[in-house]
């Protein structure tokens, strides 16, 4: 008798659990990402109303949403969802100062199951017209570019750096991406190498500084090569510099009393008003010198005094002072290669610990 009450118990639990597991709310909805496509920045806010369902037949409570970004706010259904009825989530996305491609999620906590239900929106964002030409005002093309000088300031010979180069593609149809010869000692890459329809993207330059075997000034003028689909080619430069030093880090402070020491007659070589007749010019050229003395306790060794400025020309330049030995450097103009104002740097790259990398400022004006 006691066998046949405890079977009969059984089976009430079982028929008990069965009903309150039928009495439960279930949560879905017909899609579970939504694409915005393309919009602009300028349009400000946008936002998509997610349908939500209650398969279930107890009411579906939503208790809160979070949001995978502060630019995501959502918003929904507050009351309960009976079962077999609908509700809403709106999802509202921010595109202010955020152009290019998105992909946001948010998760919905309700008392339909444990743990999430998970939405998301996606998109690309077209930066405001006037943000493209502040934030990328180089062009090749429909290619916009942040820069296009890259400078490695100053690398030694045994490092490899990285220098980036932003990019938007301010036109309608996609650009595809790649570069005429590169020296020995760079490399190239795009991310992506194919650019859509108003996408951001980056060029990537690798400095291999031992690759270059030399240490001084290097630098070279890259052809970047940019194709629209349906249209022909069309060719800019990137420009390229790297100062190659000597590694310092394992000096010793009584290595470093004992170094040279590279001392500038000045750090400013001003030539006035270009238009001035009454100058010296010589040849079609002005010129004017600045010293440099080895005022330390060993020799000093020059790699370069180099200008990237095509109207300046150096001469007189010597690559070993002794100490207390000065050289006169020699920085000619021509002033007929310069429209308005000339506003330009020499570079001195020696083995000066404490200063390897020397500047001297060049102007002049018509």
């Amino acid at each position: 008798m006691l066998k046949i009450r405890n079977i009969l118990l059984a089976v009430s639990l079982l028929f008990a659990t069965s009903i309150a597991a039928q009495k439960a709310p279930q949560i879905s909805t017909d899609e579970l990402v939504f694409n915005f496509g393309n919009i602009a920045e300028a349009d400000g806010l946008a936002s998509h109303v997610f349908v939500i369902k209650n398969t279930g037949n107890a009411p579906l409570v939503i208790n809160r949403i979070t949001a995978s970004c502060g630019c995501t706010q959502p918003e929904w259904t507050k009351e309960p969802i009976p079962g077999g009825g609908t509700g809403e989530v709106k999802i509202t996305y921010n595109p202010k100062g955020r152009p290019g491609p998105f992909y946001k999620t948010v998760s919905i906590f309700s008392n339909a199951k444990k743990g999430s239900y998970n939405l998301a929106i996606k998109g690309d964002v077209s930066a405001k017209v006037a943000d493209i030409i502040i934030n990328y005002p180089y062009s090749i093309g429909n290619l916009k570019m942040d820069t296009k000088k890259v400078l490695f300031s100053s690398i030694h010979q045994e490092e490899m750096l990285v220098e980036k180069i932003a990019i938007n593609n301010s036109g309608n149809v996609p650009l595809s991406l790649s570069v005429g010869k590169v020296p020995d000692y760079l490399s190239v890459t795009f991310h992506p190498k194919t650019i859509t329809s108003h996408e951001t993207g980056e060029i990537d330059l690798l400095m291999s500084a031992r690759a270059a075997k030399k240490k001084g000034r290097v630098g070279e003028d890259i052809d970047l090569i940019v194709k629209a689909i349906g249209q022909r080619e069309v060719t800019g430069k990137i420009e390229v510099r790297a100062n190659i030093i000597d590694n310092f880090s394992k000096l010793s402070s009584s290595d470093k009393a004992e170094a040279p020491v590279a001392q500038l007659s000045g750090t400013l070589l001003e030539f006035g008003n270009l238009s001035d007749g009454s100058k010296s010019v010589k040849k079609g050229k002005l010129t004017g010198t600045f010293d440099i003395t080895n005022a330390g306790k060993s020799n000093l060794t020059i790699y370069s005094i180099t200008c990237d400025d095509p109207s300046v020309e150096i001469s007189g330049m010597k690559k070993e002072l002794r100490p207390r030995q000065k050289a006169t450097i020699k920085v000619s103009i021509r002033p007929n290669e310069i429209k308005n104002r000339l506003d330009t740097l020499v570079n001195v790259v020696c083995n000066d610990p404490n200063g390897p990398i020397r500047l001297i400022k060049v102007t002049g004006y018509k």
